[in-house]
C-alpha cells in the first residue's frame, strides 16, 4: 500500500469521514500545492510608500518659523527680576514640537542686561538645537535678539 493510500486510510478511520469526504479534502489540498496561486500575476500596489513623510518645504518651513516663534515666547515670558530655572520647557500646540530653554550665562551689552541660552527643538522630522540671545527690552519684558541653530 502506498504512502498516500495509508494516510487516507487513516484519515477515513481517525475522524469517521466517507471515503468520498476523504477524497475530496486530498483533491483539494493536491490542487492547491500542484497549482498555488501565482502573485506576480496580481500586480504590485504602487499607491502604498512606507518610510516616506509627505512634507512640502514650505511646510518644513513655516513649522520652523512657528517653533522659534514659541521659543522666543517662552523666554519673554521670563521674569526680568529673578533667575529662570536651569531649563524652562516649551510646547507649541499647533505644530507638536517640544523642548527646553536652558540659560546659559548673563552679561551686559551697555545699558542692557542680556542672558546667553541654547535651546532645544524635538519635532516630527527631528531634532533641532538653538543658540541664542536674549536682552531685556525697552519695555521691560525679554526679547530676543538672536537665534541660530547649530
Amino acid at each position: 500500500m502506498s504512502r498516500r493510500a495509508q494516510v487516507l486510510r487513516v484519515l477515513c478511520h481517525a475522524f469517521a469521514l466517507p471515503r468520498p469526504a476523504i477524497a475530496f479534502l486530498s483533491i483539494t489540498v493536491v490542487s492547491g500545492c500542484a497549482g498555488g496561486v501565482d502573485l506576480d500575476r496580481l500586480g504590485t500596489d504602487r499607491s502604498i510608500i512606507t518610510s516616506s513623510v509627505n512634507q512640502q518645504t514650505g511646510q518644513q518651513l513655516d513649522t520652523r518659523v512657528s517653533d522659534e516663534a514659541a521659543i522666543r515666547a517662552a523666554i519673554a515670558a521670563w521674569s526680568p527680576d529673578e533667575a529662570p530655572p536651569k531649563t524652562v520647557p516649551w510646547v507649541n500646540a499647533n505644530t507638536g514640537s517640544s523642548g527646553a530653554i536652558a540659560r546659559l550665562s548673563d552679561a551686559r551689552e551697555g545699558p542692557r542686561r542680556c542672558r546667553m541660552f541654547s535651546a532645544t527643538r524635538d519635532s516630527f522630522t527631528g531634532n533641532t538645537r538653538y543658540r541664542g540671545k536674549a536682552c531685556i527690552g525697552e519695555g521691560g519684558s525679554w526679547t530676543v535678539t538672536e537665534l541660530v541653530q547649530g
